[in-house]
């Protein structure tokens, strides 16, 4: 009960948090949607490209996750500082230069995965307005992971909900021309986005100057800060090349289905893509909770707690997980029709919606695990499965599928599902034999 208790207080926050993120993309794709379905899909292609560039940043907010956490648990606030003021300014110099390198670049970047022509104007109007200003991004994903590993993800919640009133405000100002403002269609959309990321990033300063770490932070930066980046990379780089993996082998698929099934397919699985994640959302909030509470435990030594809490957490989020797979298996069609009344992209969303039911069960383990084995330092495993299952099994699998077999949209979902669960089952394993807890041990007798 204590557990539960426990993974409530964290996940709760984290899950509306999470919801609203992902209400505000399903609002933009919707508002979009209801201007142009070309509009909707170039966005849909654009942020395939910023969400690549939003895992560089992944590299530092993830080692930071990890770190203060563990750090929490074993109460240093020397060592949190540090960890803090490199991390910041860290991904604050790594976001000015992909700023400007989107700014300077994004229409060959858009080119090289595929974008066609019809698409082309809408996703490099919106790439560089948003990929311009991803350096407010890189800042916020780290004030962020210092937040809510000290356990304040109810705050964590509600700069989040500012943001994304202020940016459902902006869309539906600047597509539907409210109050006299002129129609921008994806511009408008850019310039919300970017508004709301500002000032969210000013609010989250503020509450982690005033409510954790001091205003003196940045002095830290004369203590051995390669000693901390050093420990930020080992932990962030690999924690985030499996993200990367797996983004990137959405990006190529992405890129499979503009070549080889159509623009028709495409805006498809850009309306599928938000209806499967939105069902997942729970899952994905359980498994950022267990990580924090995982790294709080491992920090503080308790190595028994944190493996049962890691399958009691994995049991929770797998209920979530089978209720929303019933809903998609039945319900695949209605749902596209939030979307599109087009009646060929109904079919196709029904269909692919159906085979998505069988891949959520799956992404529970990796999701819950994953981020568990991350929480305990067990970073390297995960994204070795990575490498070979999604690429394997994901992409590969995808394309003999969907285009050497003809299964189409349907088929590319059902690389995804083996990919998901083979991972699943590998992770399953991976923690049930403990040797993220002994690559745990042996490191603190090292130190020592």
């Amino acid at each position: 009960m204590e557990r539960q208790k426990r993974l409530i207080k964290l996940a709760g926050p984290i899950f509306v948090e999470l919801l609203l993120a992902m209400l505000l993309g399903i609002i933009d794709i919707f508002m979009l949607s209801q201007y142009d379905d070309r509009a909707a899909g170039a966005v849909g292609a654009s942020n395939q490209i910023i969400n690549n560039l939003n895992l560089i940043f992944a590299i530092i907010s993830a080692g930071t996750a990890v770190l203060v956490a563990q750090n929490v648990g074993a109460n240093n606030k020397e060592e949190i500082e540090k960890v803090s003021a490199v991390s910041l300014i860290m991904n604050f110099i790594v976001g000015i230069i992909i700023s400007l390198g989107m700014i300077v670049f994004g229409e060959p970047i858009l080119k090289g995965i595929g974008v066609t022509p019809d698409l082309m104007h809408y996703a490099y109007e919106y790439t560089s307005i948003v990929g311009g200003a991803l350096s407010f991004q890189a800042v916020l994903n780290t004030l962020s992971a210092i937040i809510r590993s000290h356990g304040y993800t109810k705050q964590s919640m509600y700069i989040s909900a500012g943001m994304n009133i202020i940016n459902i405000i902006g869309d539906a100002v600047f597509v539907f021309g409210l109050f006299g403002a002129p129609v921008l269609g994806v511009k408008g959309v850019a310039i919300a986005t970017t508004f709301s990321r500002i000032c969210a990033v000013i609010v989250a300063f503020v509450f982690l100057i005033r409510s954790m770490l001091s205003v003196k932070v940045f002095s830290r930066l004369k203590e051995k800060p390669m000693y901390i980046l050093k420990e930020l990379f080992s932990i962030g780089f690999p924690a985030a090349m499996e993200n990367m993996s797996y983004s990137l082998s959405q990006t190529v698929l992405m890129s499979i289905i503009l070549t080889n099934l159509g623009d028709m397919a495409y805006i498809t699985r850009t309306y599928v893509w938000q209806i499967s994640w939105l069902t997942a959302i729970f899952v994905i909030a359980i498994g950022q909770a267990n990580q924090i509470i995982i790294g709080q435990l491992v920090g503080g030594g308790n190595i028994e707690e944190a493996y049962e809490t890691g399958f009691s957490n994995l049991k929770i989020a797998m209920g979530f997980s089978i209720v929303g797979a019933i809903v998609l298996f039945f319900f695949g069609e209605v749902l596209t029709g939030i979307f599109s009344k087009n009646p060929a992209i109904l079919m196709l969303g029904g269909a692919t919606l159906m085979v998505d039911a069988f891949l959520e069960p799956g992404r529970v383990f990796n999701v819950i695990l994953i981020n568990g084995l991350r929480g305990a330092g067990d970073v390297i495993f995960p994204v070795v499965m990575a490498m070979v299952s999604m690429w394997s099994f994901g992409v590969a699998g995808g394309y003999i599928f969907g285009v050497v077999l003809g299964f189409g949209l349907p088929g590319i979902w059902m690389g995804m599902v083996i990919d998901e669960w083979f991972r699943g089952i590998c992770m399953f394993f991976r923690w049930k034999n403990r040797k993220w807890a002994r690559r745990w041990q042996l490191k603190q007798e090292y130190i020592l």
